[in-house]
């Protein structure tokens, strides 16, 4: 009969080390989250992370081989966090009982509280996207940074079908409705990149010069939420 090599003081040293290297992964992800968003990624090097991170380079080369690798993760791990984010304002029990431009209202409310209390975030996404460009990184090695990306779409088209079938949305057949010559994913795409582009661009140089501070950031947010909804709404 074959002996159990699983005994419970080695399934214990396993689970120890497995620990051990997940909290040793996070934390070089949250330095490297770090860095990234405060100098972009043109400038930092692997080494430098290391430092930060209080490792030996040959360490961090264990679990990530190349730059490229760890920037799709430190991504992906910036959106995971950013969709649990979102998910407080969506993942309420009485969000199903909301029409559909309700539910979007309230989905586009997350944007401005974002804004102020991870801006990071949004310098992150704008480093990375030029760098991803740069890099010339396959869509196929950003996959699951896509594959988390698409849940917030994926809310927001409910929510943009919901309102049509309900009629709190300007319907298809309206003369001066959106969707009479844009499809629901056009208007999602066109939506959240306009949002998107503002907050990057607002965290990035916001108060660079004095004519920016007229208008304060959060502000600027909220007046393209209002006239966008003010574009779907019936």
């Amino acid at each position: 009969m074959a002996r159990n090599l699983h005994t419970p003081a080695a399934e214990r040293r396993r689970m120890e080390q497995e620990n051990l290297k997940a909290s040793r992964i996070s934390h070089i992800i949250e330095c490297s989250f770090q860095l990234f968003s405060e100098k972009g990624f043109e400038s930092i090097s692997l080494n430098e992370i290391a430092e930060i991170a209080e490792i030996g380079v040959a360490s961090l080369y264990r679990y990530f081989s190349t730059k490229n690798e760890l920037a799709v993760e430190v991504a992906v791990r910036a959106w995971q966090k950013e969709e649990e984010f979102f998910n407080r304002f969506y993942e309420s029990e009485d969000f199903d009982s909301l029409s559909g431009y309700e539910q979007l209202k309230l989905i586009f409310s997350a944007f401005p509280k974002a804004f102020v209390e991870q801006p990071g975030f949004f310098r992150f996404v704008y480093y990375f996207d030029a760098f991803v460009k740069r890099e010339k990184i396959s869509p196929e090695s950003l996959r699951q940074y896509e594959a988390v990306i698409d849940g917030l779409r994926n809310v927001v088209m409910k929510s943009l079908e919901k309102g049509l079938s309900d009629g709190s949305l300007k319907g298809r057949d309206e003369p001066d409705s959106l969707f009479r010559s844009a499809s629901a994913d056009e208007i999602y795409f066109t939506f959240t990149h306009s949002l998107f582009s503002l907050a990057e661009k607002l965290s990035l140089s916001g108060e660079m010069l004095l004519m920016d501070r007229e208008v304060q950031s959060v502000r600027q947010i909220q007046l393209l939420i209002d006239i966008m909804l003010a574009a779907l709404k019936a």
